[in-house]
């Protein structure tokens, strides 16, 4: 076992000391936490069932304050175990790191787990709660949450990638662990087809959302979600005599459950070379910005303007 640390304790000590060689050369922003920064790695590989420790400490003008660890946690690492680690994290940095970016990855199994903070706020613990229980209900390969700054223009975030679970299943757990806090959740298939929700999303919209589009729903289809509702949705079809009435049934199926204008987004893949012809419907409004010229084929554009006809307002 003192073999095993002293193993992990130099590993620590040569990771931050390249990190903090590449930065120096940029100056610091106030004092070097070096050798703070690979104490606290040295802590956290004591802790049960961690298996490894990498350190990233950085701390200059091009690359900012980061405090960034890894640990990999053994095959039969136990829930708390894992979340001895993170709080040994939270009560190991100090007042000392407060302008840093904070970051914790997990390796649990065949999961990873990355929490980021960026307000210094001792979150770790409290959020590897969350995220090994979603860990255990959801099958994702990395799951992912964002705290942002209060000055920060982006959203608290909580993403899942490679998610092999029904998108609306996945939804209802992360209601059950989060549900009451603003966030997005973006939740990426192995399709790499994404979805956005803004979070509070009830339990109700969520069930009226399921009812109309489950029977028309593809593994490609992209969800945008705000305020209880789709603002956007993005598929793609073949080209063909089918396609307009494909296009309108989705388009009908979403307005049903929505009570805003919203942004209908569809391509038609085409040819031998699956050639891309986009298409935008701003449904039940007019608002296109500052739209740019269409690349769309002579086709593809009729099925644009037969859409517009129908649903946008600006007839």
């Amino acid at each position: 076992m003192g073999e095993r640390r002293a193993h992990h304790r130099r590993r620590i000590a040569s990771v931050g000391a390249v990190i903090v060689a590449a930065v120096g050369l940029s100056g610091c922003f106030g004092p070097d936490l070096s050798d703070r920064a690979h104490d606290i790695g040295a802590v956290l590989s004591t802790k049960a069932g961690v298996e490894d420790v990498s350190t990233v400490y950085q701390n200059g003008f091009d690359s900012g304050r980061l405090l960034a660890h890894t640990v990999t946690m053994s095959t039969d690492a136990t829930h708390n175990q894992t979340l001895e680690v993170a709080a040994a994290f939270d009560q190991e940095t100090g007042p000392e790191f407060d302008r840093y970016d904070q970051e914790l990855t997990l390796l649990v199994s065949d999961q990873e787990l990355d929490i980021r903070d960026n307000t210094s706020s001792d979150i770790m613990a409290e959020r590897t709660s969350h995220l090994l229980i979603l860990a255990a209900s959801l099958s994702a390969d990395r799951i992912e949450w964002n705290r942002q700054s209060k000055q920060s223009t982006f959203e608290d975030s909580l993403e899942l990638s490679d998610a092999q679970t029904d998108p609306f299943r996945t939804i209802s757990a992360v209601r059950t662990e989060l549900g009451s806090e603003d966030f997005q959740l973006r939740t990426r298939a192995p399709s790499q087809a994404e979805w956005n929700v803004d979070f509070p999303f009830s339990e109700q919209a969520q069930n009226r959302l399921e009812t109309a589009i489950s029977p028309i729903l593809d593994q490609n289809d992209e969800i945008r979600i705000e305020d209880d509702q789709v603002s956007s949705y993005f598929v793609e079809i073949p080209d063909g005599p089918e396609a307009v009435s494909q296009l309108r049934d989705k388009i009908e199926r979403i307005d049903v459950v929505n009570t805003q204008s919203w942004d209908f987004h569809w391509t038609l893949n085409a040819g031998p070379n699956n050639q891309w012809n986009p298409g935008w419907v701003n449904v039940g409004g007019c608002d296109y910005g500052d739209e740019p010229d269409s690349q769309s084929t002579t086709g593809a554009q009729t099925v644009e303007d037969q859409l517009r006809a129908l649903y946008d307002t600006c007839q």
